[in-house]
């Protein structure tokens, strides 16, 4: 019965990294771009978000340089199959407007409080 238990127990360990991997994706922004008053370096950055409230959801972004910014973002089922960044360019200045996966896309309020 202890050795079921502990097969049992070393599965379920096992699989938490693979349950924490499906919310986050690595991604690479091509230029700095601003999330409201953060900049965040040209380069790849890990994002992880929070199972969706409804529309909502908040996006953890890790870049390279050790930068974290959890930001609030509404959520919008697609079927694009596949995973990108967009950007919106203003006076000048990149902004970050959307991460996708596959079968969401996360949009960004750029005018709301970004957590540092």
């Amino acid at each position: 019965m202890r050795r079921i238990l502990g097969v049992v127990l070393l599965l379920a360990l096992a699989a938490l990294p693979l349950m924490a991997a499906k919310n986050s994706h690595t991604y690479m922004l091509t230029s700095d771009v601003k999330v409201g008053d953060v900049q965040l370096p040209q380069g790849q950055c890990n994002v992880t978000w929070t199972d969706e409230s409804g529309s909502q959801a908040k996006l953890t972004i890790k870049t390279a340089d050790k930068k974290t910014v959890t930001i609030p973002v509404h959520v919008v089922k697609n079927d694009e199959n596949n995973f990108g960044v967009e950007t919106n360019v203003v006076n000048g200045v990149s902004y970050l407007k959307e991460f996708h996966t596959p079968t969401t896309r996360f949009v960004v309020d750029n005018t709301a409080n970004v957590g540092k």
